[in-house]
C-alpha cells in the first residue's frame, strides 16, 4: 500500500484551490487540511478537497499529521507563518513574495536553513517548458536588453488593491518576470522605477500605483526595462512577456510559450500543460523523494527577489537608484 503524501493548507482561498486542483491528480497525495481565518472559506476548501477544516493555522499544525503546507495566504503573513510552521519539520511552498517585511523574511529563511527544511518560493515561471527551453536557446550567450512588461487590470482579490498589504503591481505579479530576467541575465544589481499614484484609477478602495516603469542593470552586464499596468482590462491580449536581446536574436518568453526571433525567422515552442503544472509538480517530487534538486527557486531565490520588487518601490518613493544588495543588508538587518 503506497503511503500518502498528507498536504496541508493555510489560506484557502484562490491560489490554494488552483494548487489543490494539480496536486490532487497526484495518486499519493492526499489533502489532509486547510486553515484559514475566515471558517466558511475553510469549511469550503475541505469539503471540495478533503480534509479537516481549520481557523487556526496553530491548531491544524498541531493536530494534523502533514508532511508538507502550502502557504496561501495574503503576502504581509508569509514568513511569520512560515516562522510557525517550521518546528513541525512539514515541507514548505511558500506564495510569492516571500514578504513585505525583509528583516522578517530573512530571519525565516535563515531559520529554515538552519532546520535544513524543504522549502521553497511559488515563482512558477521557472518551472514552465516555455522557460526551460528558453534557457537552452540563451545558454551563455551575451544578453544585451531585458525587456519585461505585465500590463493588467485592478486585482481580482480586493486585498491586493492596496500597496499596504500587497505591494503594487511589481511586488506582486511583475516579481515573476523579475524572476526569470534574473535568473537568465544574473541578479539585478541597480534599480530605479517611477510609479504613478491613481492616474487613472479613482475608486476610493484603490489605495495603489496605477502605472510601473523600472529600468534595471544586471549582474551579467544586461540594462533592463520593466513596465506593469493595474488601469487596463482583464481580456487586453497583450500577454506578459519576457524579452531577452542577443546578438542577431530575441528570445521572448510568455506564460503560454517561448519564441526565437532571427533572420531566419520566428520558431515557437507552446506550453504543453498548465503554467502551475510544473512548478506544484517539482513540489511533490521533492517531498516525495527528498531530492532538492527537483526545487530551482528556494526560499533564498524568493528572497533576492522579493528584495529586487520592494527596492523598486523604494526607489519610486525616493526618486533615487537603489542598490539591490545594499537594500537587503539594510533593509533586513533593520
Amino acid at each position: 500500500m503506497t503511503t500518502k503524501i498528507r498536504v496541508g493548507f493555510i489560506g484557502a482561498g484562490r491560489m490554494a484551490n488552483l494548487h489543490a486542483n494539480l496536486i490532487a491528480k497526484e495518486p499519493d497525495v492526499q489533502i489532509a487540511a486547510a486553515a484559514d481565518a475566515d471558517a466558511a472559506r475553510s469549511a469550503a476548501f475541505v469539503q471540495k478537497w478533503g480534509g479537516v477544516a481549520f481557523s487556526d493555522h496553530r491548531a491544524m499544525l498541531e493536530q494534523a499529521r502533514l508532511d508538507a503546507v502550502y502557504i496561501c495566504t495574503p503576502t504581509t503573513h508569509h514568513a511569520a507563518i512560515g516562522l510557525d510552521c517550521l518546528p513541525y519539520g512539514v515541507a514548505l511552498y511558500v506564495e510569492k513574495p516571500l514578504d513585505l517585511d525583509l528583516h522578517l523574511a530573512r530571519r525565516f529563511v535563515e531559520a529554515a536553513d538552519a532546520d535544513q527544511t524543504l522549502a521553497m518560493t511559488g515563482l512558477q515561471w521557472r518551472y514552465s517548458e516555455a522557460y526551460r527551453r528558453a534557457e537552452e536557446l540563451i545558454g551563455d550567450e551575451p544578453i544585451a536588453l531585458v525587456n519585461l512588461r505585465w500590463y493588467w487590470t485592478r486585482p481580482p482579490i480586493r486585498w491586493m488593491w492596496d500597496r499596504a498589504l500587497a505591494g503594487g503591481q511589481i511586488v506582486d505579479q511583475n516579481i515573476h518576470l523579475i524572476d526569470v530576467g534574473s535568473a537568465l541575465a544574473g541578479d539585478i544589481t541597480t534599480v530605479y522605477a517611477a510609479y504613478n499614484e491613481q492616474q487613472a484609477n479613482h475608486e476610493p478602495e484603490f489605495a495603489n500605483w496605477d502605472g510601473y516603469a523600472l529600468t534595471m542593470r544586471f549582474a551579467r552586464g544586461a540594462v533592463g526595462v520593466c513596465a506593469g499596468a493595474y488601469a487596463l482590462f482583464p481580456e487586453i491580449q497583450f500577454e506578459p512577456a519576457a524579452d531577452f536581446t542577443l546578438r542577431d536574436c530575441l528570445v521572448r518568453i510568455t506564460d503560454k510559450r517561448v519564441q526565437r526571433y532571427t533572420p531566419s525567422g520566428v520558431e515557437t515552442w507552446a506550453n504543453t500543460e498548465p503554467l502551475h503544472r510544473g512548478v506544484n509538480r517539482a513540489f511533490i517530487a521533492a517531498v516525495r523523494s527528498g531530492d532538492r534538486s527537483h526545487i530551482c527557486t528556494p526560499l533564498h531565490n524568493g528572497l533576492t527577489s522579493t528584495a529586487a520588487v520592494l527596492a523598486a518601490n523604494r526607489s519610486a518613493q525616493t526618486g533615487a537608484p537603489i542598490n539591490v544588495a545594499a537594500f537587503l543588508a539594510a533593509e533586513s538587518a533593520a
